[in-house]
């Protein structure tokens, strides 16, 4: 997710959902184990990510308020009343949530003329089910008060936390449905993917006003043109569209903003529109490891190197067993002036511990054959038509390999050549390393022509292209020129950098 192709993330949490059962036990102010204990004997509303047996759990706030309130109407009297003295005191809720709020003698406690007598003796002076029951109400007044104050202070902090938005919830099935697409669109490949879009269609279908549904359909439409060799224009149309659903549905889901900004950048080199929903994004949910690499990777392609590790740095801090991050950390390190050696090992670590992952490998590809390491440069090729299975690229590791076994670079260069131009042809190449190559083989004005219908398809890397030694080089070619110039005036709203030397992998071998 970072350049021609595009990123993983961990659900995060928002102002709206409590990703940890740390985070749950907090906003009771009880502990975790009390917690675990309610959702198994209570009935609280915890949820848990498919996939694995000890899976994340996550809540949603409104679906805890919702659930203590209906405590409060009698759901846990019962049950409480025929418990005995001993099950009384342990599961009396005040223990764990009031406790820490009110002194043991009552000498902090708002209420501390009584707390003390239901805490301690109220199972020898009053009947159970009284002393429960006042207990009930009593510690449901506090939590009701502790949301609502929480609430508040979202909503200083610039956050809208309207009544429509908080009490959402969907209907049977639809939940699990989108909870399937996470799992799925966290895989990274042309096949999760597609199961990714088809669990989120199906939610959507059974709740039209689903926002985080439509959200998740529009991150993976983001990530089919690097993952699934998916036309850029319309997947990232696609995009926008969603995301648009969901702001519409719910103008402050992060993921929402999100999705626009990245589809804004890498479908219309929007980069003012872009920038505004990454920064409402950030405001909504600043601590988002996901918005913050997809953030990253659009400095990344506007050459702002500091801005750029700063962003992909604070993903990492904020999630930092993604392997994606990890995998976009290493290159923009790389290409912004850090030790190249060490991002590259990080890189082929990535390798070998998340083997189905594209990306460690698709970075590598570029650094070699920019290094002219043609032999590295092929085994990555190789590596990843084993990860994809896509004709395209079984067929460039298969005719770039035989070309360099025959005639060296040259036959490996012609072989290139003969394998994009037919993706060319099908719609699956761009155009722009097609021109490359044909650079390297001394045809500049066959290149040119490829770089033109690049053009035409906002191919992402042609942003930075006239910072690269290789096309300075050509700028006094009229036809050049005018590209260049094309380019400048394609982009919205801002500008790219141009600092001395351009990453690496937009560098072309001697």
């Amino acid at each position: 997710m970072t350049t021609a192709r595009t990123a993983q993330a961990p659900i995060s949490e928002s102002p709206l959902k409590l990703t940890s059962w740390k985070a749950i036990a907090n906003y009771f102010d009880c502990d975790e184990r009390t917690a675990k204990r309610w959702e198994r004997e209570r009935g609280l509303p915890v949820h848990r990510m498919p996939g694995e047996r000890r899976s994340g759990v996550f809540a949603y706030i409104s679906e805890l308020d919702s659930w203590l309130q209906v405590g409060v109407q009698e759901r846990d009297l019962r049950s409480e009343a025929l418990a005995g003295e001993q099950e009384a005191e342990e599961c009396n809720p005040l223990s764990h949530a009031i406790e820490s709020r009110v002194g043991i003698g009552g000498q902090t406690s708002l209420i501390s003329g009584w707390v003390p007598s239901i805490t301690r003796s109220a199972s020898r002076r009053w009947p159970l089910w009284i002393a429960t029951s006042a207990a009930i109400l009593l510690v449901a007044a506090t939590l009701l008060m502790i949301r609502g104050s929480r609430h508040a202070s979202l909503e200083s902090s610039g956050v809208r936390t309207s009544s429509s938005v908080l009490r959402h919830v969907p209907p049977p099935g639809a939940e699990e449905l989108y909870l399937r697409g996470r799992y799925f669109w966290n895989l990274r490949t042309a096949d999760s993917l597609s199961k990714a879009m088809d669990a989120y269609t199906q939610a959507i279908v059974k709740d039209p006003s689903y926002a985080e549904a439509y959200a998740g359909l529009a991150e993976s439409y983001d990530l089919l043109p690097q993952f699934a060799h998916a036309d850029l224009a319309d997947s990232l149309t696609r995009a926008k569209n969603a995301a648009d659903r969901a702001i519409e549905l719910n103008p402050n889901l992060a993921a929402a903003h999100r999705a626009k900004g990245f589809a804004l950048f890498f479908g219309d080199w929007d980069i003012l529109g872009s920038d505004a929903e990454f920064q409402r994004a950030l405001t909504l949910d600043p601590n988002s490891a996901d918005t913050h690499q997809w953030y990253a990777s659009t400095l990344l392609n506007r050459l702002e190197g500091a801005e750029c590790m700063r962003q992909i740095d604070e993903a990492l801090r904020l999630s930092p067993t993604s392997a994606s991050i990890a995998a976009d950390a290493a290159l923009m390190h790389a290409e912004f002036g850090d030790d190249l050696n060490a991002s590259m090992r990080r890189l082929q670590e990535l390798e070998q511990t998340q083997p189905a992952l594209l990306t460690p490998s698709d970075f590598l590809k570029e650094i070699y054959f920019a290094q002219g390491d043609y032999p590295a440069y092929l085994a990555e090729l190789r590596r990843i038509a084993s990860i994809t299975h896509h004709s395209d690229d079984i067929a460039m590791a298969s005719n770039a390999g035989s070309g360099w076994a025959r005639a060296g670079k040259t036959g490996l260069l012609e072989a290139r050549i003969e394998v994009l131009r037919a993706a060319f042809k099908q719609g699956t190449e761009s155009g722009y390393a097609l021109g490359q190559s044909y650079l390297l083989v001394g045809r500049p004005q066959e290149a040119l022509s490829c770089f033109r219908a690049s053009l035409d398809k906002h191919f992402i890397l042609l942003m930075s292209m006239q910072d690269c030694e290789w096309a300075k080089k050509l700028a006094k070619d009229p036809g050049y020129a005018m590209l260049f110039d094309q380019i400048r005036e394609r982009i919205h709203g801002g500008h790219t950098a141009h600092p001395p030397f351009a990453p690496i992998s937009l560098q072309l071998p001697q």
